[in-house]
């Protein structure tokens, strides 16, 4: 198409918008598409066409929408009166939204992709030819003379190379990646049996540095061939290959130490960086594996230096992975490397552990005073990301550093069995943990766990060194189970309750099982009592029974401890506590008015039987006194209150202790007069039976009547 008042219209580029040179097989000179000016020519018909399409549409629609605008409108039912009718226009329609395409519609699932028998074919002949250059280096080279094997070796080579980069012209995709291959691996093949016959003295070459030499040419090849010829994917790839052990091959001999390598392993990971800049997208995956694979290598092999290597090694590479890791997060703010690089809390709290884990194998050369020095610098750092929160980055790389430094610390005093100054170092834990539940809300139940638990720790830890006695560290333990629950009621209603008051009684578990070891049961007593009553003083405040009921419990326990030590074998030392404690527990229930057997009923079998039960087996008149004024005040009591459980069990109790006393003087009374009174008891029981047998039922109904 020619115009008589301008230039002739070139259609552009369907990849890349750049006028096509014109018509014929011609490839586009920005992107390389084949036969740019057909494909041009093609998509701009079929824009036509669809233009097109689309204006005949929208005739039609108006077409249609006049006709039903001009059409008379249907005539209205009969009514029974007859009303003029006002005719009101109908409005316009609004434009039809454009239907689903038949794409969409009925969508086609995409082929599998499998693979051609033409890949097949240039796959085992890319293998072939290369096994062929390979034999025939090996073998038939020193038979036909090194300058005519070169030369057939270059040729072929040269041709591979040109046939490649012809056959992309023509767009012939698997052709051009396959000898692509096939001539990368040649020319590395050439370049290492030059060397290795000495084609023109070239075996006087180091081998190192004649295979970083090789992988230099390849690589420059393999770039300047994919300059030319865009659509291959195979030479920027062998040119990013080749380049990999470059680094590793350029450090000298004389300087090859652990820390040098540990560097060049670091220096081919961020040239795999640099690249992303320079490859192409579809090559952007293979960057990014390689760099993330040298940086894990990079990272592995300075942990182990640091760890057994020599003092300079280890502190040369700890610093190298600290500039490695700062070097992340500063290539992270370039724009274009944003997106292809991991994300930068991420980033910098992995180059913040593998840096933390090298610092301690250097740290760990000085013995005690570096474990410290560890430990101590790791509880820093923790205290300092609370401090710079909420930024991230900063957060996670101190979390990362802080937390290996620390916990690599503390394992190191403790295979040194140096747990009285591991003990100093948890119990300064406590700032960061403090300021974290201070300032930190989402991580508040985790740090007040913290800040309970450390000064816990640390006590247990300076009693196992020797420094405290096993009750006072308990006693220490306890308090803090007390200042948890104390902590708990502060804090009621609040998500850190509930840890506060799990801590607080893992503390005081913790308390009674290290003093109870040295059979201070006194002091055990004492532990409990301390826990119990601050967990009691918990539940009064916050209202939890179930609370209470443990509390109780624990005060009830650290009576029976107190007795048991002290040998004390009296069942009311026992049985007085323990009736006193469900008597505390049945509380609420007496003030709710409920049943005396579900209430005080409990307390009060606890607190009379047992005692009734040693009167019967061991006489005892202060014991008999007692049950029996016991007895009988809770009879009257139940009598009085209209309670059952107290009427029935002290009724109970006096029977069975005055049968008790009277059975040994059964066998005094003469036979006659055990007769008379059986005699006279009858009668007096027949004579009144009806009269009596009403009495009982009243009696049983009245008993029966109380709560």
């Amino acid at each position: 198409m020619t115009s008589t008042s301008g230039p002739s219209w070139r259609p552009s580029c369907p990849v890349c918008g750049r006028p096509a040179a014109g018509s014929g097989p011609a490839p586009c000179l920005s992107c390389g598409l084949p036969a740019v000016g057909e494909a041009a020519r093609v998509v701009a018909r079929i824009g036509a066409t669809i233009e097109e399409l689309a204006r005949d549409r929208d005739r039609l629609l108006v077409t249609l929408r006049t006709a039903a605008e001009r059409a008379p409108a249907p005539a209205p039912p009969p009514a029974p009166a007859a009303a003029p009718v006002r005719r009101v226009a109908a409005p316009a329609l609004p434009p039809a939204p454009a239907g689903p395409s038949i794409d969409e519609r009925y969508p086609v699932r995409a082929p599998r992709r499998r693979v051609s028998p033409e890949q097949v074919l240039l796959a085992l002949g890319t293998l072939l030819v290369v096994a062929a250059g390979i034999t025939f280096v090996a073998v038939a080279w020193a038979r036909l003379g090194l300058v005519f094997q070169s030369a057939a070796m270059a040729t072929v080579t040269a041709a591979a190379c040109a046939v490649s980069a012809r056959t992309a012209r023509r767009g012939l995709r698997a052709t051009e990646e396959a000898l692509a291959a096939a001539g990368a691996t040649l020319l590395a093949v050439d370049l290492a049996a030059a060397h290795a016959l000495g084609l023109w003295g070239l075996d006087d070459v180091g081998l190192r540095l004649w295979t970083a030499v090789s992988c230099c040419v390849v690589a420059a090849v393999a770039a300047g061939l994919g300059r030319l010829t865009r659509s291959t994917v195979t030479w920027p790839l062998a040119a990013l290959l080749a380049v990999q052990p470059v680094p590793l091959l350029l450090v000298p001999e004389v300087a090859t130490t652990a820390a040098a390598l540990v560097a060049a392993t670091l220096a081919v990971a961020l040239l795999d960086v640099a690249l992303l800049l320079r490859l192409r997208r579809v090559l952007a995956p293979v960057a990014q594996v390689l760099a993330a694979l040298w940086t894990g290598v990079a990272a592995v092999a300075g942990v182990l230096v640091a760890w057994v290597g020599t003092t300079a090694d280890a502190w040369t590479v700890t610093a190298l992975l600290a500039a490695a890791g700062t070097a992340g997060l500063l290539l992270r703010r370039d724009g274009r490397l944003g997106a292809r690089l991991p994300a930068a809390a991420p980033l910098a709290g992995a180059g913040a552990a593998v840096t933390a884990l090298a610092l301690t194998g250097a740290l760990a050369r000085a013995d005690l005073p570096g474990w410290v020095a560890t430990a101590g610098l790791g509880v820093a750092l923790l205290t300092a990301a609370v401090l710079a929160a909420p930024r991230r980055a900063a957060v996670a790389a101190l979390v990362g550093g802080g937390a290996v430094l620390a916990a690599c610390g503390g394992a190191l005093l403790a295979a040194e069995d140096r747990v009285g100054v591991l003990g100093l170092l948890v119990l300064v834990g406590t700032l960061p943990a403090a300021l974290a539940a201070v300032r930190l809300e989402a991580l508040r139940p985790a740090a007040v766990a913290a800040v309970l638990l450390c000064p816990a720790a640390a006590a247990l830890l300076a009693g196992d060194e020797g420094w405290l006695s096993p009750a006072v560290a308990g006693l220490l333990v306890a308090l803090v189970g007390a200042a948890g629950f104390a902590l708990a009621a502060a804090r009621a209603g609040t998500p850190e309750e509930q840890t506060a008051a799990g801590t607080a009684t893992l503390a005081g578990l913790a308390a009674a099982a290290t003093t109870a070891g040295t059979g201070a049961w006194g002091q055990v007593a004492v532990q409990l009592a301390v826990v119990g009553a601050a967990a009691g003083a918990y539940a009064l405040v916050t209202g939890r029974r179930d609370v209470a009921v443990l509390a109780v419990a624990d005060l009830v326990v650290a009576c029976w401890v107190a007795a048991g030590g002290a040998g004390i074998q009296t069942p009311e030392v026992y049985t007085a506590p323990a009736a006193a404690g469900l008597l505390l527990v049945a509380l609420p229930q007496l003030r709710a008015g409920a049943r005396s057997w579900a209430a005080e009923g409990p307390a009060v079998g606890v607190a009379l039987v047992p005692s009734a039960v040693q009167l019967l087996a061991e006489t005892s008149a202060v014991r008999l006194v007692l049950v029996v004024a016991a007895a009988a005040g809770l009879t009257v009591l139940g009598a009085l209150r209209h309670r059952q459980a107290p009427f029935v069990v002290g009724a109970g109790v006096l029977t069975v202790v005055v049968l008790d006393e009277l059975t040994p003087y059964a066998g005094l009374v003469p036979r006659w007069v055990s007769l008379a009174c059986a005699g006279l008891l009858l009668l007096a029981v027949g004579a009144s039976y009806e009269r009596r047998r009403q009495q009982a039922r009243e009696a049983v109904a009245w008993v029966a009547q109380m709560h």
